[in-house]
């Protein structure tokens, strides 16, 4: 994470842990609101021109903001990376100074093989002091369509078509590294297969990776000011 963050905007994290043949990949997103340029009134006062003729604005309307994600480190661990060491290797990370006084949170993918690193990491990170304000929380991949918060259950649907439309609406910004090249690679061999039975699995095609692609995404699942929201000054 050598690029500068700006204020102390939130930071979601994305993680897709690895298994024998499969690197562990992470995702670094800063969460930042921009105006949209749409307003959202309640008791408005309608504009006017005082005495004097100067235009006066109406008074009652707060701007809409929308979320915006900056990809400020995305990459792989290499490839046969014990589990402990990954989680030390995410604990360190959350220590990095630029990570200090925000809102972190971390999503890890605990599907398969990476409930122990999620374990290891809990243990990490209450040895140190610095990373303990981040959030880490397991998220267990599923069929369907739906995101469970509470659970952690995610449906692939819903990852891959919430990334779709993030992507669509250019709001995600990264540099155009060998890593995002790669990451942006997997995501155009990205497939999705319906069986017989009608369980629909997402991932890449055989022989490919897509382990970037979806710590990408789990980066992106979520809005840090979507659990409160947030119009211009007032909150509802």
């Amino acid at each position: 994470m050598g690029v500068m963050m700006q204020g102390r905007t939130p930071v979601c994290i994305g993680v897709d842990v690895g298994q024998i043949h499969d690197p562990t990949a992470i995702s670094v997103a800063e969460v930042s609101q921009l105006p949209t340029g749409k307003y959202r009134y309640g008791e408005v006062a309608p504009a006017y021109f005082d005495r004097d003729g100067q235009w006066v604005p109406p008074q009652g309307a707060d701007p809409v903001l929308v979320s915006e994600y900056t990809i400020r480190h995305i990459g792989r661990l290499p490839l046969g990376t014990s589990y402990p060491d990954v989680a030390e290797h995410i604990a360190n990370m959350l220590c990095n100074p630029l990570l200090a006084e925000r809102a972190v949170r971390v999503l890890i993918d605990v599907t398969g093989v990476g409930r122990p690193v999620y374990d290891d990491l809990l243990k990490e990170v209450s040895l140190r002091q610095e990373a303990r304000h981040a959030q880490v929380r397991p998220i267990s991949f599923s069929h369907g369509e739906k995101y469970n918060r509470s659970t952690g259950t995610l449906g692939k649907a819903y990852l891959v078509s919430r990334l779709q439309s993030l992507l669509q609406g250019g709001r995600v910004h990264a540099p155009y590294t060998p890593e995002m090249k790669a990451t942006l690679d997997e995501l155009r061999v990205y497939e999705i297969n319906v069986s017989q039975d009608g369980k629909d699995t997402y991932g890449a095609s055989i022989g490919k990776h897509d382990d970037l692609a979806t710590a990408l995404a789990l980066s992106c699942l979520e809005d840090p000011f979507g659990d409160t929201v947030i119009y211009g000054r007032r909150v509802y």
